[in-house]
């Protein structure tokens, strides 16, 4: 007999940019259910949020779009910089998976801050 279908948790807010995009807004109370998702959730929590969090803190500063793009130079001194900072926890100093798999999903995301940064300076 087949498994029922997971009934996902519906998303804080929907809507639809102009060119079709569908953006779901979600926080913990509805993340998507299925296999992995319960370590995404905690990779988000424990890793992800509080490094975005320091890297905007700095980038609010006048010359935080150099220090930014300087910590986010390479997965080298990107894995320096978080591990001043205490993400690493229990792992202690191993900055494997900081350099190979977290630097690419935080350099995407800080990218997008610088931009658009960048474009507000220019407007001001």
């Amino acid at each position: 007999m087949p498994r029922r279908k997971t009934v996902q948790p519906e998303p804080l807010e929907r809507f639809y940019l102009p060119d079709g995009t569908d953006v779901e807004v979600i926080d913990e109370s509805c993340w998507p259910i299925g296999r992995g998702q319960h370590s995404a959730q905690e990779f988000a929590e424990n890793r992800f949020n509080p490094i975005i969090e320091d890297l905007g803190r700095i980038l609010e500063k006048s010359d935080g779009i150099e220090k930014v793009e300087a910590i986010l130079a390479s997965p080298t001194t990107f894995a320096r910089h978080i591990a001043g900072i205490g993400v690493f926890g229990e792992e202690g100093s191993d900055d494997t998976n900081a350099r190979k798999h977290w630097y690419k999903k935080v350099n995407v995301c800080m990218k997008a801050f610088i931009n658009a940064r960048k474009v507000h300076q220019r407007r001001t």
